[in-house]
C-alpha cells in the first residue's frame, strides 16, 4: 500500500473507544483485535512513520509517537486530538522488563465496560507497588506476552495460560 492511500483513508469503521485510565498500547492493541491484524499491521496501514522501536514488552509499552502520528490515529478512531495523547507512555517509564504487573480483578473487571478487558497505564510505572482501586500488590506476567502476541485477544489468551501455570505449581490442579 503506498503512502497516498494511507493519507486519504477518512476513518476506520469501528474503533474501540480509548478509556481514561487505558495505556495507548492497550488501546492500540484492542483496535488491532478488532480487526483482526497485529498490532505493527494495524500501524503500517495507518500511518506513514516508521513504528517506534519496541522494548522486550512490545507493544503494550508502547513509546510516545508524534502529534502528528497521534492526531492521524485521533481522526481514523473519530476522536479529539487530545484523548491519545493522555494514554501516552512517560519517557522515564520505558524500560527493558522482564515481567509487567497487573491487577487481574482490574484487567477482566472494567468498571466502564466488562466486555472490554484493558491495561491500566498506572500498571506501566515501574514505581507502581499496589493496585490503585485493590489496594493489593499486583501479579506479574512475562513481558514477552506482549512481544509474541499480535493484539490484545491473544495477550489475554497468553495471561490466562500463564495464570493456569502457575496456579498448577502452586497447587498441583487446575481450579
Amino acid at each position: 500500500m503506498s503512502v497516498e492511500p494511507r493519507r486519504n483513508a477518512a476513518s476506520w469503521p469501528v474503533a474501540p473507544r480509548p478509556f481514561y485510565e487505558e495505556a495507548f498500547g492497550s488501546w492500540l492493541g484492542r483496535v488491532a483485535t478488532r480487526y483482526q491484524i497485529s498490532v505493527g499491521t494495524l500501524w503500517e496501514l495507518s500511518v506513514s512513520e516508521d513504528m517506534p522501536v519496541l522494548g522486550t514488552a512490545g507493544w503494550i509499552l508502547f513509546p510516545a509517537i508524534s502529534q502528528s502520528t497521534l492526531r492521524r490515529f485521533a481522526t481514523l478512531a473519530r476522536l479529539d486530538d487530545g484523548r491519545l495523547s493522555h494514554l501516552q507512555t512517560p519517557p522515564a517509564w520505558l524500560a527493558d522488563r522482564r515481567c509487567m504487573p497487573y491487577c487481574f480483578r482490574c484487567l477482566v473487571l472494567n468498571d466502564a465496560d466488562v466486555s472490554a478487558p484493558r491495561w491500566k497505564r498506572e500498571w506501566l510505572d515501574p514505581t507502581a507497588e499496589f493496585c490503585s482501586v485493590h489496594h493489593r500488590a499486583p501479579e506479574t506476567v512475562p513481558a514477552s506476552v506482549f512481544r509474541l502476541s499480535n493484539h490484545s485477544d491473544a495477550a489475554l489468551r497468553a495471561i490466562s495460560r500463564y495464570r493456569e501455570k502457575c496456579l498448577f505449581r502452586a497447587t498441583g490442579h487446575l481450579r
